[in-house]
């Protein structure tokens, strides 16, 4: 059983037709214990949150990602956001920095694996990287920091409509 972090109140399940998932409190996320998710697992979380193109899995068994900047600030700007999340959700990737890229790895060292804290950071490092290029064309001084409650909302989004198709067709997994 994948084990789904939803940001909603309260505790929901449901089956899907070739998966289980059990959706929780986002509010419990911090407290519990990780489970290992299996390959196939990974990769249907990496398609569900559209994550499989930008993210690679190892031989590891971690995901890791390069990301490039236009130049240190952006970089730096990034990392510090990445930083702050990751306190917040208690989580946090491994990285090295050379000037405008940014090398990460993630994996859950309490399992020496994937778990779903893992791909939720991904899915965040995504949208902050995306967020600070933006704000970065907008405007040199804008540093404002994409909060968690809006990272939950997409992430919530992906579920829905990942939730939707599976309901529509199963075959789509």
């Amino acid at each position: 059983m994948i084990q789904l972090f939803r940001f909603c109140s309260g505790k929901i399940t449901s089956s899907f037709p070739k998966l289980s998932f059990k959706v929780k409190d986002f509010s419990i996320f911090k407290g519990e214990k990780p489970t290992a998710l299996k390959i196939d697992d990974v990769r249907t979380l990496l398609k569900m949150h559209q994550l499989g193109a930008t993210w690679k899995l190892q031989d590891d068994n971690s995901l890791y990602k390069e990301v490039k900047f236009s130049n240190f600030k952006e970089a730096f700007s990034f990392m510090t956001q990445v930083a702050i999340f990751s306190e917040q959700i208690n989580h946090h990737p491994e990285w090295e920095n050379l000037f405008n890229t940014i090398k990460i790895r993630l994996i859950t060292d309490d399992v020496n694996n994937i778990t779903v804290k893992d791909i939720f950071l991904a899915y965040a490092i995504d949208n902050i990287a995306m967020n600070v290029q933006v704000k970065s064309a907008e405007s040199t001084n804008d540093t404002r920091i994409l909060e968690i409650a809006k990272i939950a909302e997409t992430w919530n989004f992906n579920f829905d409509q990942f939730h939707r198709m599976i309901e529509t067709d199963s075959k789509q997994i």
